[in-house]
């Protein structure tokens, strides 16, 4: 009988591949997605988030605070980045839903140049996207 190391290796990859780096939040505000959105873009200016991207259509935007407290060993690390993805959409059950990610990357300056690499989520983006979920989630 012919083993295949190859099915064992696949299986261990799987079984011990941690869990996720970003924190997701969801809430069912009462207010349409484009009044949840509004809310969200008005919460980030008082988180000191700046936004980065809006889609008015698709009700998303995201935002980035840049953590420069952060530090590492390593000489070629910047500063860590806090990045928030924010949706409003209209659920199947007719309310609208909230998503709020909050990511987290650590910048490191190579030779080919810049490149983020993400990180745990730290606590001031998981802060920052429960605040977002309080104020705008709210039914």
């Amino acid at each position: 009988m012919r083993s295949h190391p190859m099915l064992g290796t696949l299986l261990l990859v799987g079984a011990c591949g941690g869990g996720t780096y970003f924190t997701t939040l969801t809430a069912s505000p009462s207010a349409s997605p484009s009044d949840a959105i509004e809310c969200a873009r008005s919460k980030l200016k008082e988180l000191g988030y700046k936004q980065t991207s809006f889609d008015e259509i698709g009700n998303r935007l995201t935002a980035r605070k840049d953590d420069a407290s952060v530090s590492h060993p390593d000489p070629q690390f910047r500063q860590n980045i806090n990045r928030l993805e924010i949706e409003a959409a209209a659920g199947a059950d007719g309310k609208t839903a909230l998503t709020v990610e909050g990511h987290t990357f650590g910048e490191w300056f190579y030779q080919r140049g810049p490149t983020d690499v993400e990180e745990q989520a730290s606590a001031d983006v998981k802060q920052a996207a429960q605040a977002i979920v309080q104020s705008c989630g709210q039914s």
